[in-house]
């Protein structure tokens, strides 16, 4: 009479419930798996629209700056639209202690080309020309008299050293020719003048910037 021994429905039973508590951990951390990544997803998609759309503003703002540029540059454009001023200067013929002419007008930023001739057919003496800030005519004329003893005077062409010169031309001699090409300056009164000793108390001008 063989003998075996048959599994109790008490172990069985508590083999099921491992397998499905096992089963139901798989599928839940699962489903938990899928969930998180769907809900943080979810969020940098809508984290990232949020982001694009403050970005948005300001890659718009140079383009917001730029009519503020283009109006800057058309301010600026008639100056460099006009023609370059010529003007020609030389020693008076009824007085070569002055300048024959004693104005001249420009339009501030126009370009500017004066020739200075120093020719006159009855007195040929030195003679240069020096364009100074507005306001500065009589520190000039002290400081170009001082030069009148300064051992090297006649070596700078009488020109004082001051930072009120804009522009000028070296002594010349009689018959020669220099030439100044420059930028007007902002609108003012600018005097200019011959700085040998004695030469600009006469021999002076103003050019008006406009």
């Amino acid at each position: 009479m063989s003998a075996h021994h048959a599994q109790s429905p008490e172990s069985s039973g508590s083999i099921w419930n491992v397998l499905n508590v096992i089963i139901a951990l798989a599928v839940g951390g699962f489903a938990f798996f899928w969930g998180s990544s769907f809900l943080v997803g979810g969020w940098q998609e809508s984290a990232g629209v949020r982001e694009e759309a403050k970005a948005a503003p300001a890659a718009a703002a140079p383009a917001a700056a730029a009519p503020a540029a283009a109006a800057a540059t058309t301010t600026a454009a008639p100056a460099a639209d006009l023609p370059v001023a010529e003007i020609t200067i030389k020693p008076d013929t009824a007085n070569p202690l002055a300048y024959d002419t004693k104005e001249f007008k420009v339009k501030a930023g126009q370009k500017v080309k004066l020739t200075f001739n120093n020719t006159h057919p009855a007195v040929p003496q030195p003679h240069n020309i020096l364009i100074a800030k507005a306001g500065s005519k009589d520190k000039l004329l002290a400081l170009a008299m001082g030069m009148a003893t300064a051992p090297d005077g006649m070596a700078k062409g009488f020109i004082p050293d001051s930072p009120d010169i804009l522009f000028h031309t070296k002594l010349l001699q009689p018959n020669q020719t220099e030439v100044l090409e420059f930028t007007a300056p902002a609108a003012g009164e600018y005097p200019y003048m011959c700085s040998f000793p004695g030469h600009g108390a006469i021999m002076n001008g103003v050019m008006k910037v406009e």
